[in-house]
């Protein structure tokens, strides 16, 4: 059976799905939610949606639940908590894998969620970055404080022994920075690792340095200087032939890179944002879309970049500073010739707010497009992720999952087609006299 698994960032240039996603408040409506937990320290993990079932960090709980309901199928122990809950676990060819506290990485058997393997760094530190797995192998970092080293790492997928649950794995390679890696999920280009750290101290825009390493090696192949943090994910947009990121200093670069793995350091560009950015931009028709920090505490917006001549189209102000990889949906374009871009924000109520784009356009309103329940509220700094029906998934501080539907579908997602059919059958049971 074939496997397709949504999570935030795994979508090409970004966060990009081509699902048909509620379009505003009239047609979102919460399918279901859940409590897996009761503050930022022990919310739920961003959510990882695979086939028909999420899966999701919470505690030392792994979980496996029911997409259609939310209902838990299976769960497992983990080894530690995942760090503060903000990065999601990472699916490839059936094996999840957790980042946990203490740069710990644990593998799981996803059908039976059985431990196959543990890391355990030996700098330590929070596992903040998210997991990316490329032809076999894994990478992500750990952070320790901003003057503090932790390690960027790459690990081999194989199970060493698969007669143990406990055996504990060997990284192929380390690559260790001064400052630590918070966020900064990497991007394989050829045979090299992309990936930017902090700046090794404790304000947010001192020179930093853009990193590519030899994938089997971890050889530093060439850098490229940038201003301060750099705490988003690199991604790759085909229009420029270019990869783009931004960071706490307030940047939105891009550069190319060689075959060779060196960057060219000609075609190096930034943009001045004018606020912080830990936003990993979503790249679409030579569109980029980021979250930057306002003016004043918790205030933000959304910024639409023009990727090819590197100016600001326009921005839009949310009702926070949206701190994720925003989502897009490009599953109305042949119906209106727009898409719809998604983020959550770190303000309460913490809910989702939406806004449409197109290509000539040159401005753009945002809306509340779900609000959660009052006993639900609290900040978010959540990537949103899409099921194949165009459900959005995402958690905030609160500790509750959320599943916002759209009411709206013109074909009804299989889900509801098994419900119509459960509902049909046990009619005609009762009609019968028959026990379901």
């Amino acid at each position: 059976m074939s496997t397709t698994a949504f999570a935030a960032g795994d979508f090409g240039a970004g966060n990009v799905v081509c699902s048909q996603t509620p379009k505003n408040a009239q047609s979102a409506s919460l399918r279901w939610s859940k409590k897996l937990g009761n503050s930022y320290r022990d919310a739920p993990s961003s959510p990882l949606v695979v086939n028909d079932t999420m899966l999701v960090m919470s505690g030392k709980t792994l979980y496996k639940l029911r997409l259609s309901d939310g209902e838990i199928l299976a769960s497992a122990t983990m080894e530690d908590t995942p760090s503060y809950s903000y990065t999601p676990p990472t699916y490839s060819d059936g094996v999840v894998y957790c980042p946990l506290d203490n740069a710990i990485i644990q593998a799981f058997d996803y059908e039976t969620l059985t431990p196959l393997w543990v890391y355990r760094d030996p700098l330590g530190g929070q596992s903040l970055t998210q997991i990316v797995c490329n032809s076999g192998r894994l990478f992500t970092g750990f952070w320790n404080d901003e003057e503090e080293t932790a390690n960027y790492v790459c690990l081999d997928t194989e199970d060493p022994d698969p007669t143990r649950e406990d055996e504990e794995k060997a990284a192929q390679w380390t690559y260790p920075h001064k400052g630590g890696f918070y966020w900064a999920k990497c991007v394989v280009r050829g045979q090299s690792v992309v990936f930017g750290g902090d700046d090794s101290t404790a304000y947010d825009n001192a020179d930093s340095t853009l990193k590519s390493l030899d994938v089997k090696t971890g050889r530093l192949i060439d850098t490229v200087n940038i201003k301060g943090d750099q705490r988003s994910g690199v991604i790759y947009c085909s229009e420029t032939d270019s990869l783009m990121f931004v960071t706490k200093a307030g940047y939105f670069y891009s550069v190319k890179i060689r075959a060779d793995g060196k960057f060219d350091k000609v075609s190096l560009k930034s943009l001045t944002l004018g606020g912080a950015s830990t936003s990993t931009p979503c790249v679409y028709n030579g569109r980029a879309y980021v979250g930057v920090q306002g003016g004043g505490f918790g205030e933000g917006s959304m910024q639409v970049i023009d990727c090819v001549n590197m100016k600001k189209i326009y921005s839009v102000k949310t009702r926070g500073y949206p701190q994720n990889s925003v989502l897009l949906s490009c599953g109305y374009e042949n119906q209106d010739s727009k898409v719809y871009i998604y983020s959550t924000y770190n303000a309460s109520p913490g809910g989702i707010c939406v806004f449409s784009d197109s290509a000539s356009q040159r401005s753009a309103t945002a809306e509340d497009l779900f609000i959660p329940p009052e006993t639900s509220r609290n900040y978010s700094v959540d990537t949103i992720v899409s099921g194949g029906d165009g459900t959005l998934y995402y958690k905030n501080d609160s500790g509750y999952i959320f599943a916002v539907e759209n009411t709206n579908a013109k074909i009804p997602d299989c889900y509801g087609i098994l419900r119509i059919i459960k509902m049909f059958v046990n009619v005609i049971y009762r009609i019968l006299g028959i026990s379901g």
